[in-house]
């Protein structure tokens, strides 16, 4: 199959233009993609089409010329709804294309995608990433990527452009499996953060300090190093910003319960993870489900009474 676009770049039907969606299709053009977009909210697609690409009317229509097509949507009701069906992308991809579903899903759904894929002669990649808004701005994302190694090296150039850390997981199903264990790691390390600050703010250490002292230390993690949860610590985290999101707080709720329900059939407990997922789901009615995902902590008891 032909794989370029009249610009010699291959042609790429990007669905789902959301924090992570958009600047992951700006960097598709600026790599030199065929792109055509596609979003619910048309307004999601301005940016993208005053910068070149093209709108569709439908995933569909996205994908009718496709060679690839990028899903990243926010959940797996929304991926099934992006990619099966009369108007759904796999109806309109070219057989021999490839769809790479870039969401955080669970691995039933990655799984029941492909299946549906192989029926129309699509090959299939889950490949869901870590690194926030800012590595997908920046192409330094990490992609963990279930199904074929053949497909993973048809597709490794695209993907490049996207992130600096492809990882073949496994069969299909294992990028999101992985995924969804990195969720509950993170997840977890966000509350034992908030955790560790509300106990020092107590005690009066000098907040910075702390950071300072615990990201050269045993206590170190991703989350306290870009997003420490309280002003006055890290200029570039989001507590200095109101907890704008580089990852939302109702996208780690909604990641931790897919994570949960995977551990159900698998015949596991996982009392933190279970613990962490109740927090977060506090920020939803608190008014904070769109915020930072280290606003957890504005749902910490400041007192053993609870107060």
């Amino acid at each position: 199959m032909d794989t370029t676009g009249a610009g010699g770049g291959p042609r790429v039907a990007f669905i789902g233009l959301g924090t992570m969606g958009r600047p992951m299709a700006r960097r598709l053009l600026a790599g030199g993609c065929d792109l055509a977009v596609f979003d619910t909210a048309p307004a999601a697609m301005r940016p993208l089409l005053d910068a070149g690409a093209r709108a569709a009317a439908s995933p569909a229509d996205a994908a009718r010329r496709a060679d690839f097509v990028i899903t990243m949507l926010p959940d797996g009701r929304r991926v099934l709804e992006a990619t099966t069906g009369p108007t759904g992308a796999l109806s309109g991809a070219p057989p021999g294309s490839v769809l790479i579903d870039m969401s955080t899903v669970d691995p039933a759904t990655s799984r029941a995608v492909a299946f549906e894929a192989e029926r129309e002669g699509v090959r299939m990649l889950d490949a869901p990433v870590s690194g926030s808004s800012a590595g997908a701005v920046d192409g330094s994302l990490t992609i963990m990527v279930g199904g074929s190694a053949e497909v993973l090296d048809r597709s490794r150039r695209l993907l490049s452009l996207l992130g600096g850390k492809i990882v073949h997981c496994g069969a299909t199903g294992m990028g999101t499996t992985v995924k969804l264990a990195n969720q509950v790691m993170a997840g977890i390390s966000m509350v034992a953060v908030a955790e560790g600050f509300r106990l020092s703010q107590a005690l009066g250490v000098d907040l910075r300090l702390l950071h300072e002292v615990t990201t050269s230390s045993s206590g170190d993690s991703w989350p306290l190093r870009t997003r420490p949860p309280v002003p006055g610590v890290l200029a570039a985290g989001p507590a200095d910003h109101d907890f704008e999101p580089g990852f939302r707080s109702d996208l780690m709720r909604k990641d931790l319960e897919l994570a949960l329900s995977a551990a159900v059939d698998a015949g596991l407990d996982l009392p933190l993870t279970s613990a962490a997922r109740h927090l977060y789901a506090r920020l939803g009615p608190a008014g904070l489900g769109h915020k930072d995902f280290s606003a957890v902590i504005s749902v910490l008891p400041r007192r053993i009474d609870g107060t």
